[in-house]
């Protein structure tokens, strides 16, 4: 690897056809030039170019060397135009991972407008309810609507997300409408699996005392679609984010219970595993979604 120099140098004396021309191109000294095809040279211990006052010709070692130089030394300067294209104009592949109900839901509204406005980007979505490894599984971007732990990735705040306790009218004319957090222990919870601690209810008191129940439920799932026909069919209580379950809301297909106890705030963010050198598809596609999901 340390003669690369010296080979780029040798490939423009070749393709230049002498070594002022060379020299030229690479914006050095005559000398310079000499000096990395004698250094190349004398690493090889071989002669690889016959030079007279009019010509310069390649040796057999010189022509051997070039035939395979000149195509790696080709195929470098077309691999750092690509890096330099993708740098500049969004293009290539972007893979993104979302929760599958916000991707159905919120994504894909906003991927067909954003993929007319951008068409050499191809967009890969997984969406799918696991935590994956960004780094590991070569991910641009994940959607996730969490406090961000892992310090390595970096994160863009999208939205401010409310975590609401719901039920259906029919479950409430059943069961009863619970006033406080101790009295969901006399009520059946829809819990969400992928949480830590499915069971267990976080509250917020007075502004900022914190109150955790422990929720007894008939059934936990690793879907927010399937827990949303559990509570709108008044199988039990559960919890959503606002932007999940706004419309049965308003229709009055849920309820919302417990206000007064609500907890600060999720955050719904774009992260991915470093902001240095962001490829334009990643900048472009966030501040894409970042604009779709600002509030009117």
């Amino acid at each position: 690897m340390s003669n690369l120099p010296d080979i780029a140098v040798f490939v423009q004396v070749v393709e230049r056809g002498s070594f002022t021309a060379a020299a030229d191109r690479l914006e050095i000294s005559k000398a310079a030039v000499s000096k990395y095809v004698g250094r190349l040279e004398h690493r090889l211990g071989a002669r690889l170019l016959n030079r007279t006052t009019r010509r310069l010709t390649l040796t057999e070692a010189g022509a051997a060397l070039y035939d395979r130089a000149g195509v790696a030394i080709a195929d470098i300067a077309a691999a750092e135009a690509e890096v330099m294209e993708l740098t500049g104009t969004p293009r290539g592949r972007l893979r993104v991972t979302a929760p599958a109900y916000f991707g159905n839901a919120f994504l894909m509204p906003a991927v067909t407008g954003f993929l007319r406005s951008y068409p050499d980007v191809e967009l890969e979505l997984d969406l799918n309810n696991r935590i994956v490894d960004l780094v590991k599984e070569r991910f641009d971007v994940a959607i996730r609507i969490t406090s961000l732990t892992d310090s390595s990735l970096v994160a863009r705040r999208l939205a401010d997300v409310r975590l609401l306790t719901v039920a259906s009218p029919e479950y409430l004319r059943k069961a009863g409408t619970p006033a406080t957090p101790a009295d969901l222990s006399d009520h059946v919870g829809l819990s969400y699996t992928l949480q830590h601690a499915p069971n267990e209810w976080h509250f917020v008191a007075d502004g900022k005392r914190p109150v955790t129940v422990h929720v007894r439920g008939c059934l936990r799932c690793n879907s927010d679609d399937a827990l949303k026909h559990a509570a709108l069919a008044g199988i039990g209580i559960t919890r959503f984010p606002e932007l999940f379950i706004g419309g049965e809301i308003a229709s009055g297909q849920l309820v919302r219970l417990l206000q007064d106890y609500e907890p600060p705030p999720a955050s719904l963010c774009a992260v991915f595993p470093t902001r240095t050198n962001l490829p334009p598809k990643v900048r472009v596609f966030v501040d894409f979604l970042a604009r779709h999901l600002k509030p009117a």
